[in-house]
């Protein structure tokens, strides 16, 4: 009877204790919100994983990233705006989009839907000031694509 009491307090204990720290632990959906800048995009080709090094091949140039975007939501945005309401605002030098945004899984898929597109992206890293998102594409070579995003302080 003692042991039972005793096992009962600790794993209480542990259970409030786990709770507790789960509670104060800022959500993604507050991370996200706000304006973002890209920084940068890489690519990495998925038939080179087996390389010793687990970092991406080469940065993407700007040729490259209007052929890989050419079919995309995100096609020629640089600064992605989350609101509250989970409306995204693109802006690029010539183009402007409001999209719908949400978070799916566990926090870790983003989802941005247009008029007729859905598109889905890995998140990778969400803090406070760096968002990093992954997605796969289908264009000559197979491959994933990193794009890397700072928080523009407003």
């Amino acid at each position: 009877m003692k042991y039972t009491f005793i096992y009962l307090a600790i794993f209480t204990s542990t259970m409030v204790v786990y709770f507790t720290l789960l509670s104060l632990q800022e959500s993604p959906t507050s991370n996200i919100l706000g304006e973002w800048k890209e920084i940068s995009w890489e690519y990495e080709k998925l038939d080179s994983i087996l390389q010793k090094d687990n970092s991406f091949d080469y940065m993407v140039t700007d040729h490259i990233k209007e052929q890989i975007s050419e079919n995309l939501i995100i096609h020629k945005a640089e600064t992605w705006k989350f609101t509250d309401n989970e409306t995204l605002e693109m802006q690029g030098s010539e183009t402007q989009k409001s999209l719908h945004w949400t978070l799916k899984g566990r926090g870790n898929i983003l989802q941005i839907d247009g008029a007729d597109l859905m598109e889905h992206y890995e998140i990778q890293e969400l803090s406070s000031d760096r968002m990093v998102l992954h997605f796969n594409f289908d264009m000559q070579v197979r491959g994933i694509v990193k794009m890397t995003f700072e928080k523009i302080n407003t």
